[in-house]
């Protein structure tokens, strides 16, 4: 049985034409339209156990009757007897009906008026004619609709040396067992298990303990769902490595002690969730006059920081780039939360007075709120987990489930660009302590002051963060630095900074002598391409203004 198709491609190339119909990534639209402006007629009879069953019957003259039903084709066979078709219909027919079979369809349902056409189909390349096209062709020609508006094509997941995944080749990796885990034994039997070759079965048992020498690790549900999104690049094939799992395995342990050091640090606490602060002023200002919250410059850039990966976030979801999506949650979270607002906001918690203490609690608690929701679509489970005790604290408990909470939106009015560039001075400020402990080899246990000339005001601001995050004793805020003194100095912007610590003084001058000669070719291979005129006058302005940067930096 053969069914024409010409008249259903015809259809199906239009919705695309229309843009009714879109490809992400757009290329596969090509694959498409290969397969459709090229298309011959279908044979849609199978010889199989299982299937929809041919409509089709045969009487003994050797007559076909088409027909829904075995009663409506013994009406037209005139009462004779009349044997079914033993073909049933190939899969991919029946799977082509999927769209609207699977809301009611031929019954004229709620579900089939509200959820025809869906959104976005999600699936590989290598069924974009054998399923896709059909979808869009049986759905278009039966309903009048097209079946959704979206395909997103994703690339093939091979093993990590780029073979594709396959029983036969012994090295199908079953996502559950990287969920739950699971020992070497289990693992060689399940993978020489149903071999069509069963000689291979040693060899496979060989890789497999060479492989895994240990079975499987679990790294939970989250961390699978964060790798495979991290890897989500729009390209053909996705080379898997264990490795990365083991990483977004630490991601999810670091957003749970994150949690963790929030909770103690703000539950019982007043947060002063009943007023609001002036975005002018960073304050919140009672009617007796008490200033109920006080917002630092640290406060401030991490609500900033939170605007703009929101925002960046929103983009990526319309774009179907989960790959850059995952990248702007786990750097927001890991490096900006954690590895410096968390730390800043400990120092404030510690050191400022009742309404800046108030004012880092709210918005550290307010902050990982809304990553908890921001991070749910990628890590649904420990996601969940966490808001139930962290949303009610943060005064955000709007529903029964995170799943129902509103998606974060970016407000861009609270951006503040002031803020951000005081941190970025405070990031250079802190590396330089961190490099100055370095080029000394001083224990990371080793508490020291440190001498600070130039940087005005803001030095005096920074000194006791500065004094946690670079584990110093002491901040010392000097005219310049002394004359006598033999410690290396670091240089950020007008600001130089130098440990105290006794040195031996002939190797800290041999070690600067080589600095000196590295900083000097440095500046000399520079203003040897300066003094070029051919490469002055072919090279594009940025590249020339990013030379004379190079001497400027090495100079200083």
């Amino acid at each position: 049985w053969f069914m024409s198709m010409e008249g259903l491609a015809k259809q199906a190339l239009k919705v695309v034409d229309t843009g009714e119909l879109k490809f992400v990534p757009e290329n596969w639209t090509t694959t498409y339209r290969q397969w459709l402006e090229n298309i011959q007629d279908w044979c849609v009879s199978r010889q199989l156990w299982w299937g929809h069953r041919i409509p089709a019957w045969y009487d003994e003259a050797g007559n076909i009757y088409v027909a829904r039903s075995e009663a409506e084709a013994m009406k037209q066979a005139n009462g004779a007897k009349i044997t079914r078709d033993e073909d049933v219909l190939d899969t991919w027919f029946s799977s082509a009906l999927w769209p609207f079979s699977t809301l009611g369809w031929p019954d004229d349902t709620w579900e089939l008026k509200h959820y025809l056409p869906t959104s976005v189909l999600v699936t590989g390349f290598d069924i974009i004619f054998f399923w896709v096209a059909r979808m869009v062709m049986m759905t278009k020609h039966i309903t009048g609709k097209i079946p959704f508006k979206h395909v997103y094509v994703h690339g093939l997941i091979r093993d990590a040396e780029g073979q594709k995944m396959s029983k036969s080749k012994g090295n199908v990796l079953d996502p559950i067992d990287l969920i739950d885990g699971i020992g070497l034994d289990a693992l060689i039997e399940k993978r020489t298990t149903g071999l069509m070759n069963p000689k291979q079965a040693e060899s496979i048992a060989k890789k497999t303990k060479k492989e895994f020498p240990e079975g499987i690790a679990a790294f939970g549900t989250d961390a699978l769902r964060f790798t495979f999104a991290s890897l989500a690049s729009p390209g053909r094939d996705i080379k898997f490595d264990l490795n990365r799992c083991d990483g977004y395995r630490n991601f999810c342990n670091k957003l749970w002690n994150a949690t963790r050091f929030v909770l103690m640090n703000v539950e019982g606490h007043d947060l002063a969730l009943d007023h609001q602060q002036q975005p002018s002023t960073g304050a919140c200002v009672v009617p007796a006059g008490e200033p109920r919250l006080k917002f630092s410059f640290a406060d401030r850039w991490i609500v900033s920081q939170l605007q703009r990966v929101e925002k960046e976030v929103e983009q990526h979801f319309v774009d179907y780039r989960f790959d850059l999506l995952a990248q702007a949650i786990y750097k927001f979270v890991w490096d900006e939360f954690c590895d410096w607002y968390l730390e800043i906001a400990k120092v404030e918690i510690q050191t400022g007075d009742d309404a800046q203490q108030r004012g880092a609690r709210r918005t550290v608690v307010r902050t990982l709120e809304a990553i908890l929701r921001l991070a749910h679509p990628l890590i649904p489970f420990i996601t969940e987990e966490l808001w139930q005790t962290v949303a009610p604290i943060a005064g955000r408990k709007t529903h029964n489930s995170i799943m129902l909470a509103a998606y974060p939106r970016a407000d861009l009015s609270r951006v503040d660009e002031a803020c951000e560039a005081k941190i970025e001075r405070l990031k250079a400020l802190t590396y330089a302590c961190r490099n100055l402990r370095g080029e000394m080899n001083v224990s990371p246990a080793l508490r020291m002051p440190l001498l600070v000339a130039g940087g005005g005001v803001e030095i005096t601001e920074f000194a006791p963060i500065l004094q946690a995050l670079a584990k110093l004793s002491e901040v010392q805020i000097v005219d310049d630095m002394p004359a006598d003194a033999m410690a290396p100095v670091a240089v950020v912007g007008e600001t130089k900074l130098m440990l105290k610590v006794e040195i031996d003084i002939a190797a800290e001058r041999e070690r600067l002598k080589k600095e000196i000669e590295k900083l000097e070719k440095q500046i000399s291979i520079a203003q040897g391409k300066l003094y070029n005129e051919g490469f002055v006058a072919r090279a594009p302005a940025a590249v020339v203004e990013q030379e004379k940067q190079r001497v400027t930096d090495f100079s200083a």
